[in-house]
């Protein structure tokens, strides 16, 4: 029974968080989004039980699950307390590009949409309350100039072992009397997304 890696990732509503989860899903880790912070030492409790324990163990908080800087800071004592490691990855973007992404996708900040405030508003609430997690995150990526490609590669550097690649080799062996194989579409498809 090794040693449970875990993350926590957070950061601003727009910044990358859900790219960044499936690149973790991709390189091995099991990944929970969008869970209440008071969940979360129970979470780590979950994932060490006996059968059942995880390795690599990636868990989403964000303004959604976030909503008080007290309970927030009393989930991070109770895991402190414990002494359960555990590392923070926050992404982060400028106004700007979280506003743009925003008005490109047709979606409305989380904050915006249950407060009913401005966008502008709403971004600096959320930096306020997601402080504490910034300032402990081992890990802090700007997303602004960042493409989505660029982010997940990013994502992956920090977190594959030495000499482990992302990229998966499958060799398949057909005749074309019978088409191209149904391995091959899914590869292409694969081959684009990275």
């Amino acid at each position: 029974m090794g040693k449970m890696n875990f993350l926590i990732v957070t950061g601003l509503s727009g910044a990358g968080k859900s790219m960044a989860v499936n690149a973790l899903e991709d390189i091995g880790f099991f990944c929970i989004d969008n869970i209440p912070v008071a969940l979360l030492p129970r979470i780590v409790d979950f994932a060490l039980q006996g059968e059942n324990q995880l390795n690599r163990v990636a868990v989403v908080m964000d303004v959604r699950g976030v909503r008080s800087i007290e309970k927030l800071q009393e989930a991070l004592a109770d895991l402190d307390e414990k002494k359960i490691e555990y590392d923070i990855l926050f992404l982060d973007a400028n106004d700007a590009a979280i506003q743009r992404r925003y008005k490109e996708t047709r979606r409305q900040h989380p904050l915006a949409a249950a407060e009913k405030i401005p966008i502008t508003e709403a971004i600096a609430r959320e930096r306020r309350l997601l402080q504490p997690l910034r300032d402990k995150a081992k890990y802090v990526i700007d997303t602004s100039l960042l493409s989505a490609a660029q982010n997940r590669e990013r994502v992956c550097s920090l977190f594959l072992d030495k000499g482990e690649s992302p990229m998966e080799l499958m060799v398949v062996s057909f005749g074309f009397k019978y088409g191209l194989p149904q391995e091959a579409e899914i590869g292409r498809a694969a081959q684009q997304e990275c």
